[in-house]
């Protein structure tokens, strides 16, 4: 009877097994091809320089761990001796980790599922330790690579005159270390640039620098080079000897960055001068060149059917007369790999992109590169020079500071009055007259005007940014009835937009008003000539996601760019979890004010209240208590302090400005206090308790950094763009 029963159990176990358990665990989805991917923009698509920085990193790393299996350095068994690369001088392999194996029959072992396998290895810049790699497949051996570096390697010497004015010496190639540099046979001290933006100033005790620039390539092309650039030039007739090694290494990241003799990492940054005066100190501080994955670094074989293989990789021994100890770097392995290019540089824009006469930097290296996505993020450099503004309102006779109080951008001009010592300011911004759902009617009058006459296809701002971006609404001009100074909307406002729950609020508030084609014209020109060389590619935008409207005037462009996408047929990236990220944060510290302190400000008649210690930084995300009762939106806001005013070391005559003459940031700096700022119902007495976030997408609205939350943000919105598309 006992036999029986265990049999009996057995045999549920068996079916209950098959029927209801122990399933085969699910394979990732796996991308239907081996995507390539551009991403564009400026300096917060550029992050750090590199391929895998800022924004693109996240990006780069969702689209490649998610969209196929990839197996790391760190999830391999490996035998024989083993070192992990994972410091800060190896973030040009994946995911900044590898794994180096040395010696005869060290090896690694992993599985994987599917119809590809792609190995990506790193290469060292010396052949002298070139290795041959057994490649196992379910045990039997599939084919042998190699790691010999087909780059150029070498030594050189070079030799120069000095003249007394020249500071820079092109050494000819990129990738250059060990140098040994004499001037009349006295050995001078120097190292690689490894600064960051602005760098460039030779550090104490040393002689020269070596930096990345320009130099001119065997076609007559821009190339970069190293050049060495000293503190003083040599004088008229002094002897500059020269000599160095050069190699590159070869890994997941194709760059012009090297390394020194010691290993380290240059910068990224480069002299970007295209004067290319080498008579002047450098300010290094340009990305001269865009960075993509590294086919020299990738073994791809494919499958006709998916399936596991146990794959194995040991090293046979030295390749072509090498002597030194074998070694092979492994980054990772996976079963679709995705080729990505980093097209961001710092301080770009659409203007310079599609230039046809930039070599490296421009639309025909996108096009080069073959992308089937690019993803362009734009506005945050453009908007300088778009312009378009029609209403402004003048404020005359003003103190110093008066002046010095308000949020200039965009100002239209400043004009010292000498007899008076006082000041009118101009600033591009109407104020609202009427206001419904449908329309609004600016006010008309000495003091408030328009410039240009509004028309239909503007873009039109309601309310007043003090601190979020639901304190004003944005929309297209549908109609202008110039008689009565009355704009109609393309679609109705509601209350739910706003964080005032109330359209009338806005009465009395800003209204600005501006054209956006001159944005247009160039984005249009990027989309068209990308196409002309690549029509099969598809294009997304991001802009600005979350601006800081004192900081930078880039309201409106979503809305703008998404009624551009449905004429020419590009993706208008989503914000919102942008701002569902900034407003969710805790309110984690606070700061309690006397309502006795509050005055009314006799420049805009609300009563307002000064909190010190706050200058410039960007607070958001904020509650005002009164009577224990948040009256934050329905009362009251806040004035972000990280905000443009008039530059507080310039006074009188120096403060002029007069746009579109000068720029628009002309006699401007970061410089705004926190402040309260209650649009009705302001308390007489008692305490005022503010409380903040401490936490934002961005320090500054604009730029984000490599690993933090406003990257991760823009990569997970690039990501589900890819993931509509597969």
């Amino acid at each position: 009877m006992i036999k029986y029963r265990i049999h009996y159990i057995l045999i549920l176990l068996i079916v209950s097994s098959v029927c209801f358990g122990q399933q085969k665990p699910a394979e990732k989805e796996v991308a239907s091809k081996n995507w390539r991917i551009s991403f564009a923009g400026s300096s917060v698509t550029w992050g750090g320089g590199f391929l895998q920085s800022g924004l693109v990193r996240e990006a780069i790393l969702n689209i490649q761990r998610n969209k196929s299996t990839t197996v790391e350095a760190d999830k391999v068994k490996a035998e024989g001796e083993h070192v992990y690369l994972n410091g800060p001088n190896d973030e040009k392999f994946f995911g900044g980790n590898a794994l180096k194996i040395t010696g005869v029959n060290s090896n690694i072992k992993f599985s994987i599922t599917g119809d590809e396998i792609t190995l990506v290895q790193g290469i060292e810049r010396s052949n002298t330790s070139a290795s041959q790699i057994e490649v196992y497949i379910d045990g039997t051996l599939y084919d042998t690579i190699n790691n010999w570096n087909t780059s150029p390697i070498g030594t050189e010497s070079m030799a120069f005159e000095g003249d007394g004015k020249t500071k820079q010496f092109d050494l000819g190639r990129a990738f250059t270390f060990g140098h040994q540099i004499r001037l009349n046979d006295k050995l001078l001290a120097g190292e690689h640039n490894q600064g960051g933006y602005g760098g460039g100033a030779i550090p104490g005790g040393l002689d020269y620098m070596v930096i990345r620039k320009y130099g001119e390539g065997k076609n007559g092309d821009p190339e970069v080079h190293h050049w060495i650039s000293f503190r003083k030039a040599p004088a008229k007739g002094e002897k500059l000897t020269v000599d160095f090694s050069y190699g590159e290494e070869i890994s997941y990241e194709k760059t012009t960055i090297g390394k020194s003799d010691k290993g380290k990492l240059e910068s990224p940054f480069g002299d970007g001068d295209v004067a290319f005066d080498i008579t002047k100190p450098s300010r290094v501080s340009s990305g001269l060149d865009f960075r993509e994955t590294d086919d020299r670094a990738i073994k791809t074989y494919r499958f006709e059917n998916v399936k596991k293989r146990d794959v194995e990789l040991r090293i046979k021994g030295n390749y072509k007369g090498a002597k030194g100890l074998p070694y092979f770097i492994f980054n990772f392995a996976t079963n679709r790999f995705f080729h990505f290019q980093n097209a961001g540089i710092g301080g770009w824009k659409l203007t310079f992109f599609n230039n046809p006469d930039e070599f490296h930097r421009g639309y025909k290296k996108i096009a080069e590169f073959n992308p089937d996505i690019v993803y362009m993020e734009t506005t945050p450099n453009d908007d300088w020079s778009v312009g378009g503004y029609k209403l402004y309102t003048e404020h005359p006779e003003l103190t110093l500071q008066e002046l010095q109080s308000i949020r200039t951008l965009p100002p239209k001009s400043i004009t010292y009055n000498e007899s008076s010592n006082t000041y009118n300011f101009q600033k591009w911004v109407g104020k609202i007259e009427k206001i419904t759902a449908n329309s609004v009617t600016f006010l008309s009058d000495k003091l408030h005007q328009a410039d240009t006459p509004p028309q239909q296809g503007d873009y039109v701002f309601l309310g007043g940014y003090f601190s979020n971006n639901r304190e004003y609404v944005v929309r297209k001009v549908e109609k202008y009835d110039a008689a009565n100074h009355q704009l109609f909307f393309d679609r109705p406002i509601t209350p739910d937009e706003l964080v005032y729950q109330d359209i009338a609020i806005l009465k009395g508030m800003e209204i600005r008003v501006r054209s956006f084609s001159v944005f247009e014209q160039e984005f249009r020109k990027f989309v068209d000539q990308l196409r002309a060389l690549r029509p099969e590619v598809k294009i997304a935008s991001i802009v600005n996601p979350l601006p800081i409207v004192g900081a930078r005037e880039l309201w409106g462009y979503w809305d703008f760019m998404n009624d551009l996408s449905k004429e020419i047929d590009f993706e208008n990236l989503k914000i919102q979890p942008f701002y569902d990220y900034e407003f969710s944060q805790a309110r984690d510290r606070e700061v309690v004010i006397d309502a006795r302190a509050l005055r009314i400000n006799p420049l805009t008649g609300y009563t307002e209240g000064i909190i010190e210690g706050f200058d410039r930084r960007n607070i958001q995300n904020c509650e005002i208590i009164v009577d224990g009762k948040n009256v934050y939106g329905s009362d009251a806001v806040i004035r972000n302090p990280y905000s443009y005013g008039v530059d507080k070391s310039l006074t009188k005559g120096a403060l002029n400005m007069n746009y579109p003459k000068d720029r628009v940031l002309a006699s401007q700096k970061i410089n705004q206090k926190l402040e309260v700022v209650f649009l009705r119902n302001a308390p007489k007495s008692g305490k005022i308790l503010i409380k903040y976030s401490t936490k934002n997408w961005s320090g500054d609205g604009c730029h984000v950094r490599t690993g933090d939350d406003g990257s991760k943000l823009y990569g997970d919105v690039y990501y589900d763009y890819f993931n509509t598309l597969e």
